[in-house]
């Protein structure tokens, strides 16, 4: 079985991107873990498809069009005053709600035919097409040289903003930073596990990870090696049964999540 997976030309094809995607998202994992970023990514994930349904409407690139609108909602919700009694889930679930129902009503007006909807909203690494691939390719290149500059400094300010801001660091234009990049995050999920998934790829792998590291380090690496063993074993099981992609690998990133907490919760029991 695993011969005939490595030798069908549509896995070969997606095999690489899928990686791509597993590798962005187990870096960017860690810091929405570190900074409780979980609602900001089921936020932006599904806000992204008023995104679509204007590129869809207005016959403009899909992905880089969506890129930006979801760009723009991250940064706006960080930007969001507090002050004045909005919280950050509160703007989140405001702004989610709002841009996905702009979403709907858009593409529900364009030609159905134009629109791959189940793809837009579950995902489809199989059906990618080469300019998405090149979009791929460069979000998947500038996420990570982000995630490196900033890694430290980020980690710093999850766990003490106070002492990060009194040290120097410009903990606004970092938080913008992040955000920033957690919206690019989210439309390079779309194609793999798409808008209602995408979630999943964005905080199981450093979910599992947690049960085990504990530096900023192991805790990556840790998020990496289950990102790309839950990729590579939703891959392999949805060309072995037929099942959607996106949903194969977002339900093997939970099921070694369940392993993850159900080891350490005996390895607690055992030392105990």
């Amino acid at each position: 079985m695993i011969s005939e997976f490595l030798a069908s030309p549509v896995m070969r094809e997606a095999l690489l991107p899928a990686l791509l995607v597993a590798f962005v998202t187990a870096s960017m994992s860690v810091m929405v873990m570190a900074h409780r970023l979980s609602f900001l990514t089921v936020g932006v994930s599904h806000a992204s498809l008023a995104g679509l349904g204007l590129a869809v409407t207005l016959s403009l690139p899909l992905l880089p069009t969506a890129t930006v609108f979801s760009v723009l909602i991250a940064l706006l919700l960080a930007l969001m005053p507090r002050k004045k009694g909005i919280s950050e889930d509160a703007g989140t679930g405001m702004l989610f709600a709002g841009s996905m129902a702009l979403g709907v009503l858009l593409i529900s007006s364009t030609n159905s035919a134009r629109v791959d909807l189940f793809g837009l909203l579950f995902g489809n690494i199989l059906t990618i097409s080469p300019v998405d691939l090149h979009w791929l390719y460069l979000m998947s290149s500038l996420i990570p040289l982000l995630f490196v500059l900033a890694a430290r400094a980020w980690w710093s300010i999850a766990f003490d903003a106070v002492t990060a801001d009194a040290s120097g660091l410009p903990v606004s234009a970092l938080r913008l930073l992040l955000y920033g990049l957690v919206g690019l995050t989210v439309i390079l999920c779309v194609k793999l596990a798409g808008i209602v998934l995408t979630a999943g790829l964005m905080i199981l792998p450093a979910a599992c990870a947690w049960f085990w590291g504990r530096s900023l380090f192991s805790l990556w690496l840790l998020s990496l090696l289950f990102s790309v063993t839950g990729a590579m074993a939703g891959l392999f099981f949805s060309y072995i049964y037929e099942w959607p992609s996106g949903a194969t690998v977002v339900l093997s990133l939970c099921t070694l999540f369940i392993l993850s907490w159900g080891l350490n919760w005996a390895k607690s029991r055992l030392t105990a």
